[in-house]
């Protein structure tokens, strides 16, 4: 409102210039007998209200356009006569419609999360609760596998951060085998070669070894009666970290890991359909976060041989965690 102020001022100090003309010019007509001068007053009397109509009408009109224009803030709607008011109408309907969608997400979103935690704590009391009766009962193998399994979920669920040290993951991923070799006994094997100790220092996306895992007992050695074995392999480059998650499993076939890893090397973003489709949802997942926080340069590569196991190889950058530096 301000500025339209600004913009309509000169015209009324223009104005006010043709009042005070006419004024002048009415009182020289009544003071001044004479007819020359009187012909004189009535032709400038004349010319100023002439001259002054456009400097009425003009800042009217501005008011008109301005309140006009304001009306689509409000709840009322515009003439629908009008194509670009309808076009108006609908874009503010449409934003407005979006404002509230978004609103009703982010206040679902605070409302699942407040919920999470509540389950959380519930969660994690509870098997702490029956550990402890586990072990005054004696039952110390069922006290040991309930912590483990609340140090898996602690880990997955309630950590802070999306980056941590190779070290812990691979403490969440001795959980994780630990609970399957309970699960499925001697059938699967499971061991860690590291090149070296300090390699553990650097850093990996959390959650990236243990859904592998999972990947490769689920399609790959589930079926097995016995002998299913899982090996990590962990080294170090002058520049990157290769990690290498390999299972003697069914395999691939080579049309489906062709694609796979084309997916992989162009960081394609597969719908979550498509993924259920392809069984690859961990995978991708994965590989979209390892693009995303280090560039399209390092993603995963899986080999595989039809009947004789699967390779998955991780490449990452040679950082070292936080605490580490």
């Amino acid at each position: 409102m301000k500025k339209l102020l600004l913009k309509i001022g000169p015209f009324y100090k223009k104005l006010l210039v043709f009042f005070i003309v006419n004024i002048v010019s009415i009182f020289l007509y009544v003071l001044v007998p004479l007819g020359k001068v009187r012909g004189l007053c009535l032709f400038l009397l004349a010319l100023s209200y002439i001259l002054a109509v456009p400097f009425i009408l003009l800042p009217l009109k501005t008011l008109y356009l301005h309140f006009s224009c304001h009306r689509i803030l409000s709840d009322e709607r515009l003439p629908e006569d009008n194509a670009d008011f309808c076009l108006i109408n609908d874009f503010l309907q449409a934003s407005y419609e979006k404002s509230h969608s978004i609103e009703s997400a982010l206040s679902d979103k605070n409302i699942d999360y407040l919920s999470k935690q509540i389950n959380s704590h519930f969660f994690y009391n509870t098997l702490d609760s029956i550990r402890g009766r586990a072990f005054c009962d004696g039952a110390y193998f069922v006290a040991d596998m309930i912590e483990t399994l609340s140090s898996f979920f602690r880990y997955s669920i309630s950590r802070k951060g999306n980056i941590v040290s190779i070290q812990d993951e691979l403490q969440n991923l001795d959980s994780y085998m630990k609970i399957q070799m309970f699960r499925f006994g001697n059938r699967i094997q499971y061991e860690v070669s590291l090149e070296s100790d300090s390699i553990t220092r650097y850093q990996i996306p959390k959650l990236t070894l243990q859904p592998i895992v999972e990947n490769a007992i689920i399609h790959g050695i589930e079926s097995y009666e016995c002998g299913g074995l899982i090996s990590i392999n962990i080294f170090e480059t002058d520049s990157t970290i290769v990690i290498h998650v390999k299972d003697n499993g069914v395999g691939i076939p080579k049309e489906k890991l062709d694609q796979i890893n084309l997916n992989f090397q162009n960081n394609h973003f597969e719908s979550p359909e498509v993924q259920k489709k392809h069984m690859n949802i961990a995978l991708n997942n994965i590989n979209n976060r390892i693009c995303l926080l280090y560039g399209s340069g390092f993603h995963l590569h899986i080999f595989s041989t039809k009947n004789l196991g699967t390779d998955v190889q991780i490449t990452l950058p040679k950082i070292l965690t936080e605490k580490e530096m």
